[in-house]
């Protein structure tokens, strides 16, 4: 069962860089509350949204509706509140009064869940099973999204085209749907033309969370698990709420340790970086539209 569980992450992670976990230990009830507090959060007067509106990354909690609208020449159809939880989570007067109860009990399943997936992810690379949890094992933050109905959704995206700069990333989503996920034919065998890649609407599955590889994780396997570009496209009914957790380590913002290929034969396709730099590239373009990994690709 084990090895079946392996060789299913392995195909997906290798060709779609996307799938979707069931019985992954979140009650469906735990589900609904953390759906429910973002939510929630979101639709309180702009008063009491105030109070967490910033874009120092030195803040813990803090509420947005554009985070990189410095940097991007597109605006997202979305509102954000980030709660970063590394090394721990805020104390709880920091956190909105609706998310206070809730919060704790998620991220102490995620990351759970996390260091599960993060196992099976290092086997599937035919190593031993605690090899990414060093590096990758920490759940850093939460990003409750909240998009409201667009009335011309045809002129605006939810969230623009990009990829996760993390090892991990795991998503609760309800039931609006409007995440796609950008594939190439090659991932059917078919040709190697980019020209020919298609966006691919993610199905909702009731109970499920959605996994996706990220850039960390796609240098460290060294090409062998793909960072797949993904983005939110706007609907007219809703809001679609979701509730992203992002994986990797919880000094990546200044680390110095090295990020390099893990070279099983061939060469390294991408030159060895720092978890830092890798932030502050990312940080400083936003979601452009472009690929952070042709930044350090040989």
């Amino acid at each position: 069962m084990r090895a079946e569980l392996v060789a299913a992450v392995k195909a997906a992670a290798e060709t779609v860089g996307f799938f979707q976990v069931v019985n992954h230990g979140v009650p469906k009830a735990v589900m609904s509350e953390m759906l429910a507090a973002v939510r929630g959060f979101h639709e309180e007067p702009v008063g009491a949204k105030a109070l967490y509106y910033g874009r120092d990354h030195g803040r813990p909690v803090r509420y947005w509706s554009i985070f990189d609208l410095f940097q991007s020449q597109a605006a997202n159809w979305r509102d954000t509140l980030i709660i970063d939880t590394a090394p721990e989570l805020p104390p709880p007067e920091d956190i909105p009064p609706i998310c206070r109860s809730i919060a704790p009990k998620y991220v102490r399943m995620m990351q759970q869940l996390g260091r599960t997936l993060l196992e099976l992810l290092s086997e599937a690379l035919g190593l031993f099973s605690g090899h990414l949890e060093e590096d990758a094992a920490c759940l850093e933050r939460l990003a409750g999204h909240y998009y409201p109905p667009c009335p011309e959704p045809h002129l605006m995206l939810g969230t623009t085209r990009h990829s996760d700069h993390c090892f991990l990333a795991v998503l609760l989503q309800d039931a609006v749907g409007g995440l796609q996920v950008l594939l190439e034919e090659d991932c059917d065998g078919n040709n190697n033309n980019k020209s020919s890649a298609v966006w691919v609407d993610v199905p909702v599955v009731e109970g499920a969370l959605v996994v996706n590889v990220g850039d960390f994780l796609q240098i460290v396997s060294n090409d062998r698990f793909k960072s797949v570009e993904h983005r939110v496209v706007s609907q007219s009914i809703g809001p679609r709420v979701s509730m992203a957790c992002f994986f990797r380590r919880q000094d990546a913002a200044t680390s110095t340790r090295v990020l390099a290929p893990i070279i099983a034969d061939g060469e390294a396709r991408y030159r060895s970086t720092t978890m830092a730099e890798l932030v502050r590239h990312n940080r400083a373009k936003g979601l452009d539209g472009s690929s952070a990994l042709q930044h350090l690709r040989l």
